[in-house]
């Protein structure tokens, strides 16, 4: 499908489920980085180790590198599955505005090995009776009244259902009287956020598959499905798809309404600097600022 010029100055080429759960402002700003700056909003502790628990989950399993062509592989051995996760794990560099971020990095680097192998549980698990198991790749989704096309990733399908997996890492506890904190394990969760849910309606109705999702915690799993959670059944799931849609036609509209000029496009959305600032740090603040001439 041709799209008009002004499509290509904002990268708007596609949109996702993450895109459909994402607040508009950080929209436009993630947009005008990328497409303007080329740069990316930093990472964090927390998705630096759930991206590294499922990477240690994949090798284990024989789904890294996944594609269609050569499917799944001969899984590598915990030992060495688990050094090759902890070496990716310490080239992340905590964030120097937040110094929550690097106590996180530190007080996760604990629970790694033992996530990674509760992941691969809950995977083998869930994939008990099934032939195949399929890894995460590129798939594409049609809305009606969308230009664009839906991207997603599902991180596992097989025997004609698909799951996600969700990494629940330690939690901190609130201060000591002598100002001291300690870290808790929290209990796997049974019921999915409403982001959650819209993600896997998503999936759901872009691949006719139906959901599983794998919490995994430092000290076990559980694996949520229609039969034990309701926003995983066909109408939960029905009415957050509907949501999903209705984001993606918003983001449409605004990027007509805009028709290529940046300031005009940020002008339609409401920035929360806090927010922005707790997010990204000072260097994506100031940035932010330039985007809506503040």
């Amino acid at each position: 499908m041709t799209f008009p010029d002004f499509y290509d100055d904002f990268g708007y080429g596609y949109d996702s489920a993450y895109g459909a759960n994402q607040e508009k402002a950080e929209w436009v700003l993630k947009k005008w980085l990328k497409k303007v700056h080329n740069m990316r909003t930093p990472g964090s502790a927390r998705m630096n180790a759930g991206t590294c628990i499922q990477g240690g989950s994949d090798l284990i399993c024989g789904t890294h590198k996944y594609n269609e062509l050569i499917g799944q592989q001969e899984g590598m051995p915990v030992a060495e599955a688990i050094r090759h996760t902890m070496s990716r794990y310490d080239e992340y560099k905590p964030r120097t505005w937040e110094e929550k971020d690097a106590e996180e990095h530190e007080a996760f680097r604990e629970h790694i090995p033992e996530m990674v192998a509760n992941a691969v549980a809950a995977v083998k698990e869930w994939s008990a009776k099934a032939n195949l198991l399929e890894g995460e790749h590129q798939s594409w989704h049609k809305v009606d009244g969308l230009d664009v096309q839906i991207m997603y990733y599902r991180d596992y399908h097989a025997g004609g259902e698909f799951a996600d997996l969700k990494c629940q890492l330690p939690l901190r506890n609130p201060p000591k009287k002598d100002g001291t904190r300690s870290w808790r394990i929290p209990k796997p969760q049974t019921t999915p956020s409403w982001n959650q849910t819209v993600q896997m309606a998503v999936y759901w109705k872009a691949s006719g598959q139906s959901p599983s999702l794998l919490y995994v915690t430092a000290s076990g799993y559980h694996i949520a499905n229609s039969s034990n959670c309701e926003a995983l059944t066909d109408e939960s799931l029905e009415r957050a798809y509907n949501h999903a849609v209705r984001s993606w036609k918003t983001t449409q509209n605004l990027v007509r309404a805009a028709r290529g000029n940046w300031h005009t496009l940020a002008g339609l959305v409401q920035p929360d600097f806090n927010e922005i600032a707790r997010r990204h740090g000072p260097n994506i603040l100031e940035l932010a600022r330039q985007l809506w001439r503040d």
